[in-house]
């Protein structure tokens, strides 16, 4: 399997994952061909869609790692927040922060420290804040929507939230 096999069955799920639309479980359905093709995509190549070229095969990426029974995919993640690909910013962090929340992911006090906070009109910055304070490692939360693709983070955490529980 590839990346461009995985973009054929898929079609345009990843069009949902860039703003979520919570209604209705809209996401639920956009998606639900792209968690039901995880399960046959091998975690190797799960783990470099995380890292990859585009933000679309990081969404894609993201929504079947955070499908599979255990979060090994923690480390490309935090390493796509290295080498940046916009739109894929706040979806990844929201997804970290799940992680940190049900305990499959240790995000330390320095998270937010770690990445170039001003990229993108300082969304990484506002991004691995937000996914700080929903972590609880931050008291305070900032608010608002993402400063450069306008995403709102709690959207994209109830996605995630939801893929992961499974």
């Amino acid at each position: 399997m590839t990346e461009n096999d995985i973009f054929e069955q898929t079609q345009g799920a990843y069009l949902c994952l860039i703003h979520p639309i919570r209604r209705e479980d809209t996401y639920r359905r956009e998606i639900a061909p792209v968690i039901a093709l995880a399960p046959s995509v091998p975690d190797e190549l799960v783990a470099a869609m995380l890292v990859g070229a585009s933000w679309r095969e990081r969404l894609l990426g993201l929504c079947m790692a955070m499908s599979k029974p255990r979060a090994i995919f923690t480390e490309a993640m935090s390493q796509s927040l290295r080498d940046l690909r916009g739109i894929s910013i706040v979806p990844t962090c929201a997804a970290l922060a799940v992680l940190a929340r049900e305990g499959a992911f240790e995000m330390p006090l320095s998270f937010a420290d770690r990445f170039d906070r001003t990229a993108f009109d300082e969304e990484v910055g506002w991004a691995t804040d937000k996914a700080m304070h929903f972590a609880g490692l931050r008291a305070e939360d900032v608010p608002g929507r993402g400063p450069n693709y306008g995403q709102v983070f709690e959207d994209h955490v109830e996605v995630y939230s939801w893929i992961y529980a499974g």
